[in-house]
């Protein structure tokens, strides 16, 4: 296998090749034809993330340990942490829904930082030692699972549901919570991880020499419009999705793995298209009966009601909080639905090998894979509301079986978005 010249690389969303030309600070280098960022200059890049990394790792431990928010009427009281949330809907019979809240709010973004903490110390060696990669990789992934700041609205749109029937005051811990929220955002802006990639030792304990790639110059006008653009896939070269280098293999039907960071190399995500569609499909199943079923059901003086989210929308808007009851409405309801047929137009218009549109289905891409996570609100809504409304026999809430459903249904629209590979909107060009 042969490694191109560093500075060629591939785009990761239109496998358009292209040199990577030298960066002032604070610059970034776009596609030309699709405008994804391919690399930016972010100055004292390890240092500034390592000093986020620490605060984030201490601001976790106190947003996990205090009290949440607290809750008061007719002289009785109850608390709640955000471990204490996830335990509840355990309790309550919900203990799927439990671990998906715990995994989201507590494991990924704990095991994120740590991660990174880890990788910016190793970092520092010269080589870095091989491992770092693996780390990276599974870095990215647990960022994309910790949802810190949707747990964040999800506890204020919860207050402020509670606020009708009771008092609430705020814990240490969601003053911590909504910093945590700033720091691991700061750590994720700063984070330059083409840096770490030219300090790690590669996995197969070699550097090949260099080898000059074949590029030409491209511009947005030629690019965006021609059809005889070079790419990856046309060349016969495999760019890495973990590390991003771009590689010559010597069986392109089995390109085996990344020769820096081990990954498994591919010219495109295996069956993309078939798991896409089976998860979009199963995420429109499970659609109806997360909207259907209640939520949650509240009891008060032994009269039980049934909440679904629609009827948590009313609420909110009858008691003046119209604005969040839009959020809710927007994330819990017609998000989930639009990603669904967003990316059925995707698979439709690739299958059908369309040339039409190609930038502007790129850019419902991103933003079905940027808007997918908050659509887990209402599930944090329903975690902490059950978790401080347990007040027998004066009032309680319990989750509903809807819950489960409506988590089935981020779940699995997530993974959708994550197995969709946005390279295949331009193959047709290719």
């Amino acid at each position: 296998m042969t490694r191109l010249a560093e500075n060629l690389v591939a785009c990761p969303e239109c496998d358009l090749l292209q040199r990577i030309p030298a960066l002032p600070h604070g610059g970034r280098a776009r596609c030309p034809r699709c405008g994804h960022t391919i690399a930016a200059s972010k100055p004292y890049s390890l240092e500034r993330t390592l000093a986020f990394a620490v605060a984030a790792a201490i601001v976790l431990i106190v947003a996990n340990a205090p009290t949440l928010m607290e809750l008061s009427v007719a002289g009785r009281k109850a608390s709640t942490t955000i471990l204490g949330g996830a335990i509840e809907m355990w309790l309550r019979g919900q203990q799927i829904t439990a671990m998906i809240v715990i995994f989201c709010t507590v494991v990924a973004p704990a095991v994120y930082i740590g991660i990174m903490f880890t990788v910016l110390l190793s970092a520092r060696r010269t080589p870095a030692p091989w491992w770092i990669g693996r780390l990276l990789r599974w870095s990215e992934w647990h960022q994309s699972w910790a949802m810190v700041e949707v747990m964040m609205l999800g506890i204020l749109v919860a207050l402020i549901k509670i606020a009708e029937l009771a008092t609430v005051t705020p814990g240490i811990g969601m003053f911590a919570a909504g910093t945590l929220v700033v720091l691991v955002a700061a750590m994720t802006v700063s984070f330059d991880p083409h840096e770490v990639w030219q300090r790690v030792e590669w996995a197969n304990g070699e550097m090949p020499d260099l080898v000059s790639g074949g590029s030409s110059t491209v511009t947005a006008e030629s690019a965006s419009k021609s059809a005889d653009v070079l790419t990856g896939i046309k060349l016969g070269l495999v760019s890495c999705e973990a590390c991003g280098l771009l590689s010559r293999p010597f069986d392109i039907n089995e390109p085996g793995q990344c020769p820096r960071c081990g990954e498994e190399l591919a010219l495109r995500r295996n069956n993309s298209i078939q798991r896409t569609w089976a998860l979009i499909i199963a995420a429109l199943i499970c659609y109806i009966p997360a909207n259907v079923l209640p939520v949650m059901v509240s009891t008060t003086l032994g009269s039980s009601e049934d909440d679904t989210i629609l009827s948590g929308v009313v609420l909110l808007y009858k008691t003046g909080s119209w604005h969040l009851a839009l959020i809710v409405l927007i994330a819990s309801v017609m998000i989930p639905l639009a990603k669904i047929m967003a990316l059925a137009y995707l698979l439709i218009t690739v299958q059908l090998r369309s040339i039409e549109g190609r930038q502007e289905r790129l850019r419902l891409y991103r933003l079905v894979e940027f808007v997918g996570r908050w659509s887990m609100l209402d599930v944090f809504v329903v975690t902490f509301t059950v978790a401080l409304i347990q007040l027998q026999p004066l009032m309680s809430i319990k989750p509903g079986a809807g819950v489960l459903f409506f988590a089935a249904v981020v779940i699995l629209t997530m993974i959708a978005a994550e197995c969709f590979d946005p390279r295949t909107i331009w193959d047709s060009s290719n």
